[in-house]
């Protein structure tokens, strides 16, 4: 029996494939649902060889399955079970406010564990992690705010058998946990690495938990907190969301240490609901208004390649339009740009790209661009691949219905990955692959106008990047042979794929061999629409034919960079960031230090 990976759903599924080569058989997710008659019909075939199989009907595109992450085997510690808590602990402890017997509730202690910020054996303050009567993980913080998590155990909310409940607060922060049920609340969770992680690996494993839940989102009063806050509420939805005031607190244990637990339970009862969408209240906006004030608008974000990043930055909530003559690559640079985004700020991505068909195509290409290597056996090993397709799965997505392909339906699709996988960012490429429906009476102008303002809207809604791929009329050629340069007004349909984008790009390539001058993509920033985020221009860029990189116009094909991004590098401009690459535990070995306290 041979497990094997649908590309478009992400479920795996049990084939029997005995012979080399192809092996024809019903397709394992579409025959069952198909008429009585064509259940048995071979319409799947699959390689043995090559361990790619596709299906001719619904277009699913498979892989052999690896189970990394899904069986993932993470390592438990062993439940001492020890009570004690130490005179010191004990009294910091007090100092803040909680009670020895919240503390024998959630089974806190304290013992000597090995921490690396001192590279010896200390006393530690142990927070067990629970889910129902197992030990899966124990967070231990040691002198000088020293923190450091179970290796290899899994990740989990702290106190997580609180999910039970209907209603359920998230802090971040055991502490701020601790406040909480000291003043009464059993509801209460908190993520288990902070504000500062990128990863919310804990939520994706448990997000159907939340589906019938309200949720109280109590975070730190400061940036970080709020962007947690901002990014669970994505997650969530709005809809279920309330977010509490700590007014001139910075987290729950200071309400309780400043003004006591009758306040305390007054911040958590008098949580807000999200205003109703369409309806703004000036006053829920006051932080990030004050932070304007203070601090100015700020540049988006980088992606590490120096000529782009000096002309166009990049934020979410917006909508991208890029073009360009077909084959001069448009979706190779798009895959470039968000590679990069992905790998510095763990932006996921989510395609619906039938110009990139089938699947195992794109992922080569994907694959390519991460790994510095050609997509093939003799360029990368077996370890290489694993690798890759490892990082893929949990990072990119796809989108492929079977029969509806309006952009309602995608749209559909696009939010259930955001609330599941935490996507930031939505291709559609092309534009002309959508099935287009117009309602009566609407002309194609206005058509568009609305089509793009569905995009808009469903980038602001959700906090992701739009990018749509569209293609221009068909370009004249000039006396010098080459073809105009199209700009957004020269797509088919409309003025308004310039009028309403956030970002205008043009890709233009000027065709030669690998070494020659003529090979040479220019990049025609066309529109920023805010000053803050970039100004318009061009840059010449170079494509590396090695992996599909793009690369600085300087560069000669000895410079060229066809190192693994997935691993820490030289490349300065481009060091992978997200949970993937750096541990839990380098999270918390760079947190602030405070002399102050004993823990």
């Amino acid at each position: 029996m041979l497990k094997i990976l649908s590309l478009n759903t992400k479920i795996v599924y049990d084939i029997q494939a005995h012979k080399p080569g192809e092996n024809q058989m019903p397709c394992p997710e579409c025959s069952q649902n198909r008429k009585h008659g064509n259940k048995k019909k071979k319409i799947f075939s699959w390689n043995n060889t090559k361990k790619t199989g596709n299906c001719v009907h619904c277009g699913a595109s498979f892989v052999e399955f690896k189970p990394f992450k899904e069986q993932k085997e993470y390592k438990a510690p062993n439940w001492k079970n020890i009570t004690f808590l130490s005179d010191k602990a004990v009294k910091w402890f007090n100092g803040r406010m909680i009670s020895q017997s919240t503390l024998n509730k959630l089974k806190i202690y304290t013992d000597t564990e090995y921490m690396p910020q001192f590279e010896k054996e200390i006393e530690v303050i142990c927070f067990p992690y629970f889910k129902d009567d197992k030990l899966v993980n124990i967070k231990y913080r040691g002198a000088q705010k020293s923190f450091k998590l179970f290796k290899d155990a899994e990740l989990i909310f702290y106190n997580f058998n609180a999910l039970r409940h209907s209603e359920i607060i998230i802090t971040e922060g055991e502490i701020d946990c601790l406040s909480l049920i000291e003043v009464g609340f059993e509801n209460v969770i908190s993520v288990p690495n902070g504000a500062g992680s990128r990863s919310l690996e804990y939520l994706d494993d448990c997000i159907e938990l939340f589906d019938q839940k309200t949720v109280i989102l109590a975070t730190d009063n400061d940036i970080k907190g709020l962007e947690l806050r901002q990014e669970l509420i994505r997650r969530f939805g709005q809809e279920k969301c309330k977010v509490v005031n700590f007014n001139d607190c910075k987290d729950a244990n200071e309400v309780l240490q400043k003004h006591g637990g009758l306040e305390l339970r007054k911040c958590i009862e008098t949580a807000l609901e999200i205003p109703i969408e369409g309806i703004v209240n000036i006053n829920n906006q006051y932080d990030s208004i004050y932070d304007l004030y203070v601090n100015g608008l700020k540049p988006g974000l980088t992606t590490g390649l120096s000529e782009l990043d000096n002309l166009i930055t990049w934020e979410s909530s917006r909508l991208a339009v890029i073009t360009g003559i077909p084959s001069h690559g448009k979706s190779e640079f798009l895959d470039d740009i968000l590679i990069r985004l992905n790998l510095k700020y763990n932006w996921k991505v989510a395609y619906f790209s039938p110009e990139n068909y089938p699947i195992q195509y794109h992922f080569s290409k994907i694959s390519s661009k991460l790994s510095g290597k050609e997509f093939n056996a003799k360029k990368m090993d077996s370890q290489l691949f694993d690798q890759v397709y490892d990082y893929i799965i949990d990072n990119f997505f796809w989108i492929y219905p079977e029969d509806d392909t309006t952009v309602e339906n995608i749209l559909i699709k696009a939010k259930h990955l955001i609330k599941k996988y935490g996507i930031k960012v939505l291709v559609i490429d092309p534009y002309n692959k959508l099935e287009h429906v117009k309602n009566r009476n609407e002309n194609e102008t206005e058509y568009i106008s609305r089509f793009l303002d569905l995009l808009t809207n469903f980038a602001k809604r959700n906090d992701i990047l739009v990018c749509l791929v569209a293609h221009p009329r068909k370009m004249e050629k000039q006396a010098n042979k080459k073809f105009e340069i199209p700009t957004l007004y020269d797509i088919n349909g409309s003025a308004n794929f310039y009028n309403k984008a956030d970002y205008g790009i043009t890709v233009y390539r000027y065709f030669g061999d690998k070494e020659s001058p003529e090979n040479k993509i220019e990049i025609h920033i066309q529109k920023v629409k805010f000053k803050h985020l970039g100004q318009t221009g061009i840059i010449d860029l170079r494509y590396n034919y090695n992996n599909g990189r793009f690369e600085s116009f300087e560069k000669d094909v000895n410079q060229w960079n066809n190192l693994n991004w997935l691993v820490r590098n030289n490349d300065v401009q481009l060091i992978p960031l997200n949970s993937k690459i750096e541990s839990k535990e380098d999270f918390y070995n760079n947190l602030e230090v405070d002399e102050e306290t004993p823990f």
